[in-house]
């Protein structure tokens, strides 16, 4: 079968049929003692530097644009002759390499102006030694019929195949030149340089930097099994720094990854990282302090323990919670505290009341002689005990007969207020003192704090200071260690309802309409914060000093910025006076009981409603508080009202501390 050659794939240039006079075509014309030729000189003299492999890959890399007017293509043309086309013709299909039958035909490329000029540069009408074997050795690109000329190497002159021409030669040249700028400059594709002296637009884009360029993103992710390959050791290192999801998606890759990331100690780091953090404090959740964080002893699954928390906090966000019912004082309950294993109520009923938290029963009564020793404390008009309590599914407990204990030192009438650490409790009265209990001591009384003229409607206490506010509108300041009167502080018009206390700072709350802070110290306002329109009933200060939230008979909560004195928030909470406020400073979350017979929970950062429990009690709600857990109430009804976001959670008391 005959294959038919295009003139424009053989045809010589103009400056390729220049005379053989210009240098010699034969084997013999040059060996190693003859001196170099004016044209070798030339071309030795090229910035030809790197090595030959490298610059060969390079130059047969390029891809050439068209160019279809090459000059003296006419006057090749006239020299030539038909013997020197049909010479031309048979040497090429004597030295065109074949290709087996077991191998795949590769696609030919389409022609440039740099493939027509290296074919037409390859023939001379006077070469008579020119290769024709095709078994010899050497490289060979399936791509290229012919053999390419090979750059100079340092001081080694540039190998030009015999038969090549000069314009050949000088495109060879150019192209080196072209590349080596190239690799100087770190030219991207694309980059178009012209080469003079050939006239050729030569594009300089190799395969290297168009798979660079399409590889980028990949190059720059690391692709080792850094499980399988590195250490047990530094692979636990690398997953301590990924979050629960990533950690628990990390075990579904193999076995060995199953294994190493489920190992105890990178999940308790992801557990305290991830689970410790606060809304309102710049440190992390202390563990066993109570706040729903175990000590690390305890904990011997920091994996499972991860599950419960999370599983608690979806509970919150669903407001799906259980409710029990306490039942056991005879009037309405004023106060209320907890921990994770006693509940402390302070009732009208003038008893102080201790409660276990996993039992719900009730522990000690405390109170005057004629309260608790009175046989209706205690049992019912039929006998049976009047301690006692409703589960979530309405079924009640088998009664109970608290143990009751009264001492010389008690109230006489209602008990308003109350707070209490591991040492002592203090409670506030209508009969306008406090009393300290020592609480390692069976609630043994310390001593009596008396100067208030009226009924002591709030305190709080830290490690120095006891501070209680009253009906007589001043706030008294006593020495907790000796309960000696520091300083008695006035300034508001009406009834001060509300106190907190951080650091330095008092923060009261009264029937004038009015917030204000107070230096201890001094005993005199810091702030004063105005925009309520009616008599304020709560307060709250958060634990980083930072908010402040109030409520009372204008049915407005505010939050407002403690530094400033600017309200951040102003929220239509309820439809009846807010008795109670309480701020969760690591959750985020304020809770508000109010007359209407609600108790909802608000976002502190955002002030929108996250929780709303409609008529769970069956009168006012004078007092409601909150922990990671629980939201435990108080009202106008006898009964205490525990919403458990956690009862039906198993395990759920790995938790505590």
């Amino acid at each position: 079968m005959t294959r038919v050659f295009p003139i424009e794939e053989w045809a010589p240039a103009q400056e390729s049929r220049t005379s053989t006079n210009s240098f010699h075509t034969t084997l013999d014309a040059y060996d190693g003692t003859n001196p170099l030729t004016p044209f070798r000189k030339r071309l030795h003299s090229m910035p030809l530097v790197p090595r030959i492999d490298d610059l060969t890959n390079g130059v047969q890399g390029l891809s050439l644009y068209h160019n279809e007017n090459l000059e003296g293509e006419g006057e090749g043309k006239k020299q030539g002759g038909l013997r020197g086309l049909l010479r031309r013709a048979s040497v090429s299909m004597r030295t065109r390499k074949r290709r087996h039958s077991h191998m795949q035909a590769t696609a030919e490329r389409p022609q440039s102006a740099w493939g027509r000029l290296r074919t037409a540069a390859s023939f001379n009408r006077h070469s008579r030694f020119m290769a024709s074997n095709p078994d010899d050795e050497g490289p060979f690109d399936s791509h290229e019929e012919l053999l390419s000329p090979v750059p100079g190497n340092g001081s080694q002159p540039p190998v030009i195949p015999l038969g090549y021409g000069g314009a050949a030669a000088r495109a060879t040249a150019a192209a080196q030149n072209e590349y080596l700028i190239r690799n100087r400059q770190h030219l991207m594709t694309e980059d178009h340089m012209g080469d003079r002296e050939s006239g050729i637009g030569i594009a300089v884009t190799t395969a290297d930097a168009v798979e660079s360029t399409e590889n980028t993103a990949n190059n720059s992710i690391s692709r080792m099994d850094f499980i399988t390959e590195l250490p047990t050791e530094l692979g636990c290192q690398i997953l301590k720094h990924v979050d629960q999801e990533t950690l628990r998606n990390a075990a579904l890759v193999s076995r060995r990854w199953h294994a190493v990331s489920t190992t105890d100690d990178i999940w308790k780091t992801v557990f305290l990282r991830e689970q410790t953090k606060t809304y309102a404090t710049g440190r992390d959740i202390p563990l066993g302090a109570g706040l729903g964080l175990p000590l690390a002893s305890k904990v011997s699954d920091w994996k499972e323990l991860y599950k419960i928390r999370e599983n608690l906090r979806q509970n919150w966000l669903a407001g799906n919670a259980e409710a029990v019912y306490l039942n056991g004082h005879q009037d309405s309950i004023y106060c209320v505290q907890f921990d994770e294993d006693k509940i402390v109520t302070g009732s009208r009923d003038k008893t102080i009341r201790i409660w276990d938290m996993r039992t719900y029963e009730c522990r000690l009564i405390i109170g005057p002689r004629d309260v608790v020793n009175n046989p209706d404390i205690l049992t019912g008009q039929e006998g049976s005990p009047t301690h006692y309590s409703i589960l979530p599914d309405g079924s009640r407990t088998e009664g109970h007969v608290p143990k009751t204990i009264s001492y010389d030192m008690y109230h006489n009438q209602s008990i308003l207020c109350l707070q209490y650490d591991e040492n002592i409790l203090v409670t506030g009265s209508s009969d306008s003192t406090c009393i300290v209990y020592d609480i390692k001591d069976n609630y043994r009384p310390l001593m009596r704090l008396y100067k208030h003229s009226a009924a002591v409607l709030d305190l709080a206490f830290d490690d120095r200071y006891i501070v209680t506010c009253s009906k007589d509108v001043t706030i008294c300041v006593w020495d907790r260690a000796t309960g000696a009167m520091l300083k008695q502080i006035r300034g508001h018009a009406g009834p001060v309802n509300a106190v907190q206390m951080r650091g330095n700072t008092i923060v009261s709350c009264s029937g004038d309409f009015k917030v204000k802070m107070w230096n201890i110290d001094s005993g005199k306002a810091i702030k004063e914060l105005a925009g309520h329109t009616k008599g304020l009933a709560c307060s709250q200060f958060s634990e980083d000093s930072k908010y402040i939230a109030s409520a009372g008979n204008d049915k407005i909560i505010r939050i407002w910025d403690a530094n400033t004195g600017v309200c951040l928030r102003n929220i239509a909470a309820h439809d009846n006076l807010v008795r109670s406020l309480h701020i969760d400073s690591i959750s985020g979350r304020l809770v508000s009981g109010s007359y209407d017979q609600d108790i909802k929970v608000y976002d502190m950062n955002t002030g929108s409603m996250l929780l709303d429990f409609p008529k769970w009690h069956s009168s006012w709600v004078l007092g409601a508080k909150s922990d990671y857990r629980r939201i435990i109430s108080t009202g106008q009804d006898p009964k205490i009202l525990i919403m458990d976001f956690g009862m039906n959670i198993r395990g759920i008391e790995k938790l505590e501390s």
